[in-house]
């Protein structure tokens, strides 16, 4: 922040992943407070500790929010299922009513591990390209306007007389 500390300043515009984050609330959207609550407290934690620069860092911080988001309420939804079949296989106590066993068609053991598997790859593939962004700078250089006769620094300039049409 630069200015002369009346509050006339420039402020330097920051991403902010609990304002600007979109992915990671749309993840919550039917969870519980608990949850929800939680979530807050894990964005909190990750903007603090990555300090994302500019908006792409910040994208790719709330992928990173939401892909661990996704993976915590999927084994949560796992152990819930888990923990219903058990209830409602154990022997009935006295019960009248027909035991019902609880299937989700959505959480097959295949299809959970699979899907499992892909959040993790992108949770790890957004981690290395925010930590090569951060080590990096800014990963492109600002692009050339047609007024500009300047090449970009590493590109290779065509002569004009080397053309073929």
């Amino acid at each position: 922040m630069s200015g002369n500390g009346n509050g006339n300043g420039k402020r330097k515009k920051v991403w902010n992943l609990a304002e600007h984050g979109i992915l990671w609330k749309r993840v919550l959207d039917y969870t519980s407070k608990e949850i929800k609550d939680q979530a807050q407290t894990l964005v909190m934690q990750l903007q603090a500790a990555v300090q994302p620069a500019d908006a792409l860092q910040g994208l790719l911080l709330d992928r990173i929010a939401a892909g661990y988001l996704r993976k915590r309420l999927l084994l949560d939804g796992e152990a819930s299922i888990r923990k219903h079949k058990e209830e409602s296989l154990a022997p009935s106590s006295g019960r009248t009513s027909p035991r019902v066993a609880f299937m989700n068609p959505f959480v097959t053991p295949e299809i959970s591990l699979r899907y499992e598997a892909l959040l993790d790859q992108a949770f790890h593939r957004d981690l290395i390209l925010l930590q090569k962004l951060q080590e990096n700078g800014r990963a492109l250089p600002a692009l050339e306007t047609k007024n500009s006769r300047k090449p970009l620094p590493g590109l290779i300039e065509a002569d004009a007389k080397s053309d073929v049409n």
